[in-house]
């Protein structure tokens, strides 16, 4: 059972390493977020920022991706 959900202050790194399941989601955005050198420094606002997404549904698409992994 998941306890807990990515949030907009975790890292590209914490997300990966907690919730392996959402390198699906850096994926479909097309990112390099996935073996990036900037992963343990940059958030989830930053990658929304770097990648002009919306940060309210990048991290809709990384809850879904956990709660059907859970």
């Amino acid at each position: 059972m998941v306890t807990s959900m990515p949030t907009n202050n975790n890292t590209v790194a914490e997300v990966l390493e907690m919730w392996p399941e959402t390198v699906t989601v850096f994926q479909y955005y097309k990112t390099a977020c996935v073996g990036c050198t900037m992963a343990p420094f940059d958030t989830m606002d930053d990658v929304a920022r770097e990648y002009d997404l919306n940060v309210s549904e990048l991290m809709a698409a990384l809850h879904e991706a956990v709660a059907h992994a859970g």
